[in-house]
């Protein structure tokens, strides 16, 4: 089975990259999932779970018969499910496994004193016989949850990274979106509105300038470092550690996304939000790793309430956690290269520092 979480279509700058990049590695995932969900433990899985073949019977229960092809998954409790598995209909992973029979035997294995339990895997995933693949999913009310890394590998991401988040609020690429979804030809009318909007953006401050910026000037600086080296890089100017932490950093963002729906959050219809839906690689990478206000509160209100004291009585302690949860997450940024962590630092610096001066804990 390792041979099924290699993307089966790389392009030959991906290969290179892939060769030096590392997968996301648990502890550094659970160190930002700590940060995400600031007051509520995150702790590793001990009982293995483990693949093996499906005809393989030794002792372990059976659920359910099979008629399809499926790989077995074997659970703590000795039960052996089923998963049925395909080959991906775009073609760029060789098998994948079918996340309502993952979850189905996530299910029965809840700990007692855990309030959910997410599977992480290296596999592609599928949901239903019409899907292309999926890359997580919750069931909020049950509690479980499963995400695959595949599809955020570097094989696997579209050129240019589909101008992931900060660049995905470039102008000049929202232009560009603007019009080639429109019916209409550009005009000099437009191209001058165009224009005079980005001008009015000039010299604006604020959270999101600056983590544009700041992955700006980390891009520049690859550029540079690829020029002086007589290294032609045009699809990708990532090195080794910054494609890394975006691997690591997407990931994350995902998996922060479906264990926030066993919360009891629905995707966000309001803002740019981690907890919008999405339906492709290349959108969920324009999305934001950080929630909207909206959403802030219910994640703060759903963990708050339960496990700080004076949650209720004392605005003074709720502000105190939301500052508190900002520099957990400005920590875990600290530690990489990649644009993500760089522009989310760069975006937490600014919140934090507006929160300093207006004494709250409140985002504007």
């Amino acid at each position: 089975m390792q041979t099924w979480s290699i993307c089966s279509t790389p392009t030959a700058t991906a290969e290179r990259e892939m060769q030096a990049a590392e997968p996301p590695k648990i502890q550094d995932l659970m160190e930002y999932l700590s940060a995400f969900f600031h007051g509520m433990p995150v702790k590793l899985f001990k009982p293995p779970f483990q693949w093996q073949k499906w005809n393989k019977y030794d002792g372990a229960i059976l659920t359910p018969p099979s008629t399809q092809h499926r790989i077995g998954l074997r659970t703590p409790g000795d039960r052996l499910f089923g998963i049925r598995c395909r080959a991906s209909p775009d073609g760029l992973s060789p098998m994948q496994v079918n996340l309502d029979d993952v979850l189905d035997g996530l299910a029965e294995n809840i700990p007692a004193n855990a309030h959910s339990i997410m599977m992480l895997l290296d596999l592609d995933m599928y949901e239903g016989d019409g899907d292309i693949f999926t890359a997580g999913r919750a069931y909020g009310g049950s509690r479980i949850a499963a995400v695959s890394l595949f599809r955020d590998q570097p094989l696997c991401a579209p050129p240019g990274d589909g101008h992931a988040w900060p660049a995905s609020h470039c102008a000049e690429y929202i232009d560009k979106l603007c019009l080639e979804a429109s019916d209409e030809p550009p005009t000099k009318k437009k191209a001058k509105l165009q224009l005079s909007f980005r001008c009015a953006r000039t010299g604006t401050s604020g959270p999101l300038d600056r983590a544009i910026e700041a992955a700006a000037q980390t891009t520049a600086a690859a550029e540079e470092e690829a020029s002086s080296s007589g290294i032609s890089r045009p699809a990708r100017l990532d090195t080794a550690a910054s494609t890394t932490a975006q691997w690591l950093g997407r990931t994350a963002v995902t998996m922060a996304h479906e264990l926030c729906h066993c919360l009891g959050l629905d995707h966000c219809t309001y803002f740019a939000c981690a907890m919008q839906g999405c339906g492709s690689v290349a959108e969920a990478q324009r999305q934001p790793p950080y929630v909207c206000p909206v959403c802030l509160e219910k994640i703060c209100w759903a963990i708050g309430e339960g496990v700080v004291d004076g949650w209720e009585e004392d605005r003074g302690v709720r502000e105190g956690f939301v500052r508190e949860r900002y520099g957990k997450l400005r920590g875990v940024c600290e530690r990489w290269d990649g644009r993500m962590f760089v522009g989310y630092k760069a975006w937490l610096d600014d919140v934090l520092e507006g929160i300093v001066e207006r004494g709250d804990g409140v985002v504007d």
